[in-house]
């Protein structure tokens, strides 16, 4: 924390780092976090990664997300991850179905 440095960061670890961050308002770390979950968005956390943007309300990060899914959808929407989500979080899913239909 004190010399903006993060070593050896993984998606448990920027999941756990990036809450911390926001709720104490460490920008810099934050951003570090959400820099490592953009870049490592795949199938299996794609979900995970909009729920906690939209919950952190980071518009960038959940843009990431949504485009990820709407990217690659052909194995998002066939996938477990996907089909528990839109039970879980049906306004979510929703937004991203929205996405996909305007951007055919």
């Amino acid at each position: 924390m004190y010399t903006d440095d993060v070593e050896d960061l993984d998606w448990e670890r920027a999941k756990c780092l990036y809450f911390t961050a926001d709720k104490y308002e460490i920008l810099s770390l934050k951003q570090t976090c959400a820099d490592f979950l953009k870049d490592n968005v795949d199938i299996s956390n794609c979900c995970d990664i909009l729920l906690l943007a939209d919950t952190h309300q980071d518009k960038d990060l959940k843009k990431k997300a949504q485009g990820f899914i709407v990217d690659q959808s052909q194995e998002v929407f066939v996938s477990d991850v996907w089909k528990s989500f839109m039970v879980d979080h049906v306004q979510l899913a929703a937004e991203v179905m929205y996405l996909k239909c305007v951007n055919q």
